[in-house]
């Protein structure tokens, strides 16, 4: 289980229903290296500023405005998203590949149509995505604790 400590930043009705509007700020793990200060990349992370997420959470009796509040997202959600995004394109693109080495002798009509094979997988892992988790059903995904 993926944990996520967040702060509430304002609670809304939005659609006729109570929502809290939490802020989860995401730092570089390269921050808190013992070598960041003698490694290139811990060099350049501290100098990037962290960024701050916005998520529109059910409102759930005894949320107050600036609470802490732990965010808890299951396994295999994360498991089920890493496939859809990750796996969709790389398939996509490698049968692409295949098949334009196959029927293609010009170089770079092959790379065309590895990339274009590529722009389809990720469109396609996009329309997975929101048909398997639409944007009002991730709140579900997500716990407070």
């Amino acid at each position: 289980m993926l944990k996520e400590s967040g702060r509430i930043i304002d609670i809304k009705i939005i659609d006729g229903e109570k929502t809290a509007i939490v802020e989860c700020i995401s730092k570089s793990a390269c921050k808190s290296c013992s070598s960041n200060d003698n490694c290139g990349v811990g060099v350049v992370a501290k100098s990037l500023s962290d960024k701050a997420h916005h998520l529109s959470l059910p409102y759930k009796e005894g949320m107050i405005v600036n609470e802490a509040i732990d965010l808890f997202i299951e396994n295999k959600d994360i498991v089920k998203s890493s496939l859809i995004v990750y796996v969709i394109p790389l398939l996509t693109f490698v049968i692409g590949t295949i098949l334009g080495y196959s029927f293609v002798n010009s170089e770079p009509v092959i790379i065309f149509i590895s990339l274009f094979s590529l722009a389809i997988g990720v469109l396609t892992a996009k329309k997975v995505s929101s048909k398997l988790y639409p944007i009002n059903t991730l709140s579900g995904l997500i716990s407070t604790k």
